[in-house]
């Protein structure tokens, strides 16, 4: 009964107590989540103009339309990033710079620069190529001795899959990869080992992996992106992520070694809570690719996995009723993030005084004894 009577006193005791354990317990995660607020958003205008003036048309292309996705309607570099979309294309679309390229390159097969290298796919297409680079690299065995063994094997996959046009323009890829030295040496040790054995099957599916990353992102940028994978498993992971992630090629562009690495270590994962923190590992990856230099920097400082870690409201709104009630928990946990700091002393004294309260009602003081008298 006497508990009954401080009811009021305890509700409002476990009010203040919870409210303070929602707050303290989302720490580190607020903390990674101010930080990373307090980064400027990625300059997509000025990455494209780069890319353009450097050549990598394919890439500043993929960047511009992953501007386009992310910025809103109303943004004012929503307009400067569709003005420098419509120079990258006219660029691609010039005659003059098609014909450059791709004659140069398949008359040579190399060139000075990856984009230059590119061009040498035209000359593949038809065959040339392939047999232009198997003459070359026979009469270097013949003067020397010594040859590119994959450059040799690439342009060989290249004749015979001239009548599978889904793979057909994967090995000049890969052969300008590997001219460029983009190509690692596991992943040239693979290839080399796989048509060796006659693996068709999985050379077919590791030029599949290749094909997905190359429309993703480019020919140009997959050749990049081939720089992170050092097996075929590993290039399989790239692709994955690449393939079922939007902004999967852009990530890994921004990114590189870092977004790379944290990508493929989500590929060991076995149990549900592991396959949980390669999903967070991800979604980290492309947060940090939005801000740029400065996000990837923040990623190396870990707080990517805090901030992916969903705040304990959401969870509630999850459990409750996937929809409204998640996104008022979400709306509600981005109020109190900036408040958290007079928040968290605020409701710390709130528990302190109702512990008095409570305490002071459950065991009141003594009145003083009267002295007898003498």
């Amino acid at each position: 009964m006497r508990l009954w009577r401080l009811k009021w006193n305890i509700l409002r005791l476990l009010a203040a107590a919870t409210l303070l354990w929602v707050i303290a317990v989302d720490t580190d995660a607020r903390l990674a989540r101010l930080a990373y607020a307090s980064l400027p958003d990625f300059d997509f205008v000025s990455e494209v103009s780069f890319l353009r003036q450097s050549g990598r048309l394919g890439e500043a292309v993929m960047i511009a339309e992953e501007g386009l996705r992310t910025l809103p309607e109303t943004s004012a570099e929503r307009s400067s990033l569709e003005r420098e979309l419509a120079k990258t294309r006219a660029e691609q679309e010039s005659v003059l710079r098609r014909v450059r390229e791709v004659g140069f390159g398949a008359i040579s097969g190399k060139g000075d620069s990856i984009e230059s290298l590119i061009g040498a796919i035209g000359a593949d297409f038809f065959i040339v190529g392939d047999l232009r680079d198997i003459v070359i690299q026979s009469g270097r065995y013949v003067l020397d001795g010594e040859t590119d063994e994959v450059v040799l094997i690439l342009s060989g996959v290249g004749l015979a899959t001239t009548v599978v046009p889904e793979v057909d323009w994967v090995p000049a890829v890969l052969k300008s990869a590997k001219k460029a030295g983009a190509l690692t040496k596991g992943l040239s040790k693979e290839i080399t080992q796989l048509a060796k054995r006659g693996g068709g099957e999985a050379l077919t599916a590791l030029f599949k992996d290749v094909r997905t990353i190359a429309r993703k992102a480019s020919p140009g940028g997959a050749t990049r992106i081939l720089r992170h994978a050092d097996n075929a498993d590993e290039l399989a992971t790239l692709a994955r992520f690449v393939d079922k992630t939007p902004a999967g090629a852009f990530a890994l562009h921004v990114t590189g070694k870092e977004g790379a690495a944290m990508v493929k270590s989500g590929a060991r994962a076995q149990s549900r809570a592991a396959k949980a923190a390669a999903s967070a590992g991800e979604e980290a990856v492309v947060l940090a690719a939005k801000k740029g230099q400065p996000g990837l920097a923040w990623l190396r400082t870990g707080g990517a996995k805090a901030l992916t870690r969903p705040h304990f409201l959401v969870g509630i709104g999850k459990a409750i009723w996937k929809g409204n009630a998640e996104a008022a928990a979400a709306r509600l946990a981005a109020i109190l993030d900036p408040r958290a700091r007079w928040l968290v002393p605020a409701l710390g004294t709130w528990v302190f005084l109702e512990l008095a309260l409570l305490a002071r009602a459950l065991w009141p003081a003594r009145p003083a004894r009267a002295l007898a008298p003498a």
